[in-house]
């Protein structure tokens, strides 16, 4: 969908819908990440743990997907990347290179997303075709389960870094 300069409502609409989507989706994935993933590490161990929290990204994820197709909203801004990397060629140094980066290898998105970002992120941003909302294909199968296996397998030993630093330094502060 491309906007149109003489749509400023349009404009206004999508900024507050990526708006809302960005904040609720940094909120979970503070709460998720950064309390929930640390705390099954330590008190489950590194394994099941790890496990437990993967099991529960990939549901997670899959909701998210399910819902971003049901409400057939870009609130993440996710389409107008997409849509900048599979439009028309861009004019101007800056749009150019933007595109150029964004076409490069969908292998390096695939490892940047899931090790920045998580398995719906990820899927939806490379999955083909823009603002269809219509499910994952085989191929987004395929890219959703690797991405859930990357993603986690990279968060669950950044997580026991994390623990372990946090014991040693508690039991260093202890003696």
């Amino acid at each position: 969908m491309v906007l149109q300069a003489n749509q400023p409502i349009r404009w206004k609409g999508r900024i507050g819908i990526m708006a809302i989507g960005h904040t609720f989706k940094q909120v979970e994935e503070f709460l998720f990440d950064y309390l929930m993933y640390p705390a099954m590490i330590a008190a489950l161990g590194t394994v099941i743990g790890g496990i437990i929290m993967s099991s529960l990204s990939a549901s997670l994820c899959y909701l998210y997907i399910n819902f971003y197709d049901w409400s057939k909203q870009d609130w993440l801004g996710l389409e107008l990347l997409k849509e900048v990397r599979d439009g028309e060629d861009r004019k101007g140094r800056t749009a150019r290179f933007v595109q150029k980066i964004a076409r490069k290898s969908d292998w390096i998105a695939f490892f940047v997303l899931s090790c920045y970002t998580d398995p719906f992120v990820t899927t939806v941003y490379l999955r083909h075709g823009v603002e269809e909302y219509n499910g994952l294909s085989k191929r987004d199968w395929k890219v959703f389960w690797a991405s859930v296996v990357v993603a986690n397998v990279w968060w669950t030993i950044a997580m026991t870094l994390v623990v372990m630093m946090i014991r040693f330094l508690i039991k260093w502060l202890h003696t």
